[in-house]
């Protein structure tokens, strides 16, 4: 029997409810252990929802019940987890939903090298949890992880290192938006140990605040308190801080995009862009690539995903990639995107050039962009739905070579997104 777990960014859903059911849950945490080899060590992180330690408890029973020990080291941010799954663990659990609305929540499995894991991984453990329904036998029982709050001292020193042989940047005040998420206990205090003056807003999770009215999906506040409180930079995080979206010292907003135009041109400059390119998604902006193809640097698109740019950022021999929603990939650092070390490689960049924000993404084109999302009951392959692909397509031959339309199903979300860009609004 087949059982569909996992989509684009793990398994989503609301606790309580197929696939994040106790019984499932606490399947998937035995059937990660098997895959995961003789008695292994699991690192288990969490987001800030209120039911990410009901679902932590199960998934450390499976794990358990399958041989293996987890190590739970609270709420922290996905990229955190990543890096310690790969200092001395077999694998790693993120219990997040990321940028999705507070009653969801959700599991993201990665491998021991920090990666999230592969399709095939994730088919082989839908697999073993499809096994054990046939079967009929009674799930793990939940119990507490062992706990090592620690392990979290050595990704803050990683994070440090960023910043290593960069000028001062105690005159840069930062503003942060911690999404009342994974970041509220960490971002703040970096950049304070790093001497970088902070204001902190929404960084006072309880439960059931995650992403409510703040973080990278909706920044207004943060433009407010970045121009009020003269900030040169503001920095929008998810709820598991694996994104981040930057605020200017005017207030405006710089997405993923952005970044990675402001990012690909230092490293250009200093002679570091791995084969001169950059991967990013079809849902960048064209104005992105054209840009950057007129600074000489080639732009690869792949599907939208994280670990689809992962993927074709080591296909093609390429550091930086990333994605306009904020994920953004230093593969030099780690090979999942990372909020913080994002916004901190930035804060580089304006350290070294001396350049506001502003001045530095000034030689970067947007084109008008429409995007709308339309909410779905079912995923239908849209080629056997009558009429969209050759609307798509008329709508492409009015736009010509300047212009685009992706047409596509969320991988965490039942919505159907369309965006069409062109030169005039």
């Amino acid at each position: 029997m087949s059982l569909s777990l996992f989509g684009t960014d793990g398994v989503r859903g609301a606790p309580g409810r197929f696939p994040l059911d106790a019984a499932t849950i606490a399947r998937l945490g035995a059937a990660l252990a098997e895959e995961a080899g003789a008695a292994p060590r699991i690192v288990i992180g969490r987001d800030t929802r209120e039911s990410g330690e009901w679902i932590e408890r199960l998934l450390a029973g499976g794990i358990r019940s399958a041989g293996g020990a987890a190590v739970g080291v609270g709420v922290l941010p996905t990229p955190a987890v990543a890096f310690l799954a790969a200092r001395g663990f077999d694998a790693g659990v993120v219990i997040s939903a990321s940028h999705n609305p507070v009653p969801d929540n959700g599991i993201k499995v990665l491998t021991r090298a920090g990666e999230k894991a592969s399709r095939r991984h994730e088919a082989r453990i839908e697999a073993r949890v499809a096994a054990a329904r046939e079967r009929g036998s009674a799930p793990p029982a939940p119990v507490a992880p062992a706990s090592d709050a620690g392990l979290s001292d050595e990704y803050v020193a990683h994070l440090a290192a960023v910043l290593d042989g960069a000028p001062r940047l105690d005159a840069c005040r930062v503003a942060v938006d911690c999404a009342h998420g994974a970041t509220s206990s960490v971002a703040p205090g970096v950049l304070r140990r790093l001497g970088i003056p902070v204001v902190a807003v929404n960084a006072a999770p309880d439960g059931r605040n995650i992403n409510v009215g703040c973080g990278s999906t909706q920044p207004a506040a943060l433009q407010r308190v970045v121009v009020e409180q003269r900030c040169r930079l503001g920095l929008a995080f998810d709820g598991d801080g694996d994104r981040v979206i930057l605020v200017n010292h005017r207030g405006e907003v710089v997405d993923g995009d952005g970044t990675l135009f402001v990012c690909a041109r230092h490293l250009q400059a200093a002679g570091r862009l791995a084969s001169n390119s950059v991967v990013a998604t079809v849902m960048s902006n064209i104005g992105l690539e054209l840009s950057l193809r007129r600074a000489g640097i080639a732009m690869h698109r792949c599907p939208v995903g994280d670990r689809n740019v992962r993927d074709e950022m080591r296909r093609r021999g390429v550091c930086l990639g990333g994605e306009q929603s904020g994920h953004v990939i230093f593969s030099d650092r780690l090979p999942t995107g990372d909020g913080l070390a994002t916004g901190l490689e930035v804060l580089r960049v304006i350290a070294e050039t001396g350049w506001e924000l502003a001045d530095l993404t000034a030689g970067l084109e947007t084109f008008p962009q429409q995007l709308v999302n339309v909410r779905v009951d079912a995923q239908p392959d849209l080629d056997d739905v009558p009429g969209v692909r050759s609307a798509v397509r008329a709508a492409e031959r009015r736009l010509g070579d300047r212009g685009r339309v992706v047409v596509r199903y969320s991988g965490t979300e039942p919505l159907l997104r369309i965006m069409i860009e062109g030169p005039d609004p």
